[in-house]
C-alpha cells in the first residue's frame, strides 16, 4: 500500500507497460494470442466486440506522467502486437526525454515504416539515446524454423536488420550504451537451434539471450511444449547446460558479459510446475495498462488475466488510487494459491 504522497511506496513499482496496440501486428507468429492463424480473425474479433482499440494519445502521456510522479523509472511500449506500428510512438520517445524516463523496447524485428523515412536507420536513432535494452523477437537460425514460426519473417531481413541497428546502438556506446536482446519463446520447433541462436547472437553484438516457456493458447501447439514430455524437458536442460557452459567460456575474454535470461533447468518430477516456490516477478514492480486504460497485473494471456480480478481503469482513478486498493493488495497477499498463478510460465526459480 501507498504511505503518504507518491515518494513513500510500500511496494517498488518501477516499470510500467502500456499496451497501446495490441490487436494491430504486421506478422502473424504461431504462439501470439492475438494474431496467430489459430487465433480467431480480426474481422470474428470485431463482431465479438473484443477488438481491441489504439490507446488514445492523451490517456498515453497521462498515464506517463503519473507514473513518473510516482517513482516509476522505465517505460514499455505495448509488447503485443508491433510497438513501432503505433501512431503515436514518438509520444513515448518525447515523453522519456522530457521526464528522464528510460524506455525499454521489444519489437519483431521488421522495423516497419508506415512513413517512408522510418528505416532501421531513423528507428535505431531514435530509440537507443533514451534505451535500456531492445529486444528483437527472433525463433530459428534457419529459415524454415524463423518463418514457420514467425510468419511473414525473412531470417535473411532480420540478420540484415539487426546488423544495421545494433551498428548505431555501437556509435552511440560511449554516450549512452543500449543493450541488445536476442528474445525467442522455447518450443520444439526450434530447440535444437537454441545453441545456434547463441553463437549468432554473439556474432552480431547482441548482449543477452532471453526466452519464455511456450503459452500454449490453442490446441494446435499445445505439442510444441517442452513441458508435457519428459523426453524433450531432458533435452532441454542439457541444452541450458550447454548455453551456460558456452557463455561462461565467452565472457573469459569479453569486454562486456554476455547474459542468459530464463535458461533455468526444468524440475523433470514437476513439469507442471516451472519454478516450485517462485515468486511472481510483476506484483508489487511493475504494471500493465491496456489499450482503455484498464489496469492489468501482469502479462498473462488477456481472457486469463481477467480471471485475476478487476483492478479498475486510470479514466476513473488515478493510478497510485489502483494499487493501493483491497483487489490489487489481495492479490499480492495471495497470488500463490491462484490456479493461473500456480501454471505462470513467468515464475523465476526462488
Amino acid at each position: 500500500m501507498l504511505c503518504e504522497g507518491y515518494g513513500l511506496m510500500a511496494n517498488d513499482f518501477w516499470r510500467i507497460t502500456l499496451d497501446t496496440n495490441p490487436d494491430f501486428c504486421n506478422l502473424n507468429c504461431v504462439m501470439c494470442e492475438d494474431h496467430s492463424p489459430y487465433a480467431d480473425s480480426r474481422s470474428e474479433r470485431k463482431r465479438a466486440g473484443s477488438l481491441r482499440p489504439l490507446m488514445d494519445a492523451d490517456l498515453l502521456e497521462r498515464v506517463v506522467r503519473e507514473a513518473a510522479a510516482m517513482g516509476i523509472r522505465e517505460v514499455i511500449p505495448s509488447t503485443m502486437g508491433e510497438p513501432l506500428l503505433y501512431p503515436h510512438f514518438d509520444t513515448f520517445l518525447d515523453l522519456c526525454s522530457e521526464l528522464g524516463l528510460t524506455l525499454n523496447l521489444t519489437t519483431n524485428g521488421t522495423f516497419p515504416a508506415p512513413k517512408d523515412h522510418q528505416n532501421v536507420e531513423y528507428w535505431a536513432q531514435s530509440i537507443v539515446p533514451i534505451t535500456s535494452d531492445v529486444k528483437i523477437s527472433w525463433n530459428g537460425v534457419t529459415e524454415k524454423t524463423q518463418s514457420a514460426i514467425m510468419i511473414g519473417t525473412s531470417l535473411k531481413e532480420h540478420v540484415e536488420n539487426a546488423r544495421r541497428f545494433i551498428a548505431v546502438r555501437d556509435k552511440w556506446a560511449s554516450r549512452h550504451y543500449c543493450s541488445m536482446t536476442m528474445q525467442l519463446t522455447f518450443m520444439r520447433s526450434n530447440l535444437e537451434e537454441i545453441p545456434e541462436m547463441l553463437e549468432l547472437a554473439l556474432d552480431l553484438g547482441f548482449d543477452r539471450l532471453k526466452g519464455h516457456q511456450l503459452w500454449a493458447h490453442f490446441d494446435e501447439i499445445k505439442q510444441e511444449s517442452l513441458r508435457n514430455d519428459l523426453i524433450y524437458a531432458d533435452r532441454w536442460n542439457q541444452i541450458v547446460r550447454h548455453c551456460h557452459e558456452r557463455v561462461a567460456v565467452h565472457n573469459q575474454t569479453s569486454e562486456r558479459p554476455f547474459r542468459l535470461d530464463n535458461f533455468f533447468e526444468l524440475n523433470l518430477e514437476k513439469l507442471e510446475d516451472i519454478s516450485p516456490g517462485g515468486e511472481c516477478p510483476f506484483l508489487g514492480k511493475e504494471l500493465w495498462i491496456d489499450p482503455t486504460g484498464r489496469l492489468n497485473v501482469c502479462c498473462a494471456p488477456d481472457q486469463q488475466r481477467k480471471s485475476l480480478g478487476d483492478f479498475g481503469n486510470l479514466n476513473t482513478a488515478k493510478l497510485s488510487d489502483l494499487i493501493a486498493s483491497s483487489a490489487y493488495q489481495n492479490l499480492m497477499a495471495t497470488y500463490q494459491d491462484n490456479p493461473l498463478c500456480q501454471s505462470c510460465n513467468m515464475r523465476r526459480p526462488a
